[in-house]
């Protein structure tokens, strides 16, 4: 049964959303209606829809108590200091050893340009988030001389945050499956994101340098 209110708080939401598109568009040097912004796009969702959560909460009456002690909020706290704390830290360990994973991974990256997308996959699992893995490590692949081509088709593997069943959305998946069909395994990788995930990544992958060769 649908509680009362809730309508409303969709509504709220969308409204929202809106909000942050139209900002963003706004903003956008593309379209040029604002030559100097009153701030960036990323404070302005994080104020944005910090804003909406407290009309929401007020409007609709919405039980504080019972937010704390849903699923929803303790896998998205879980997830804001899991991935804000491991991927600081892995951008951290990069940017301090860059000079050494150049020495040591650069003339077999130059020999097999491929292997980055193996190096972006198996370190996308240890920092957390696509973004900070791109960050730390695309620069020193161009900065190799890796072809455009194996940059931008390996950018996929940044994809797999789903190695380990650590990722807080994968853990929140498992605690919001009522059916127990999803389960973490014994041996650690033998979950069910890993086979999917791995075959998705992969012919993401090909299917990126079949396309790049033939626009490229």
């Amino acid at each position: 049964m649908i509680k009362p209110r809730a309508k409303t708080s969709v509504l709220l939401f969308l409204a929202g959303v809106l909000c942050v598109v139209a900002y963003a568009i706004i903003n956008s040097p593309s379209v040029g209606l604002v030559e100097t912004p009153l701030m960036n796009t990323t404070n302005a969702i994080l104020i944005i829809m910090l804003s909406v959560a407290t009309i929401t909460t007020l409007v609709c009456s919405v039980d504080t108590d019972s937010i704390l002690n849903s699923s929803t909020f303790k896998a998205g706290m879980s997830a804001c200091i899991c991935i804000l704390g491991v991927a600081w830290l892995g951008d951290t360990f990069v940017q301090h050893n860059l000079e050494w994973i150049k020495e040591t991974a650069g003339s077999l990256i130059q020999a097999h340009s491929w292997l980055l997308a193996v190096i972006f996959f198996f370190c996308s699992a240890l920092l957390y988030s696509q973004a900070a893995t791109a960050k730390a490590l695309m620069p020193m692949a161009l900065a190799l001389n890796v072809s455009p081509l194996a940059a931008i088709a390996s950018f996929a593997a940044v994809s797999g945050l789903f190695i380990l069943p650590t990722y807080p959305t994968l853990v929140a998946a498992v605690q919001m499956d009522d059916t127990g069909t999803t389960r973490i395994g014994r041996f650690v990788f033998n979950h069910p994101f890993f086979i999917p995930g791995t075959i998705g990544v992969a012919l993401a992958v090909c299917f990126g340098f079949v396309m790049g060769g033939l626009v490229l």
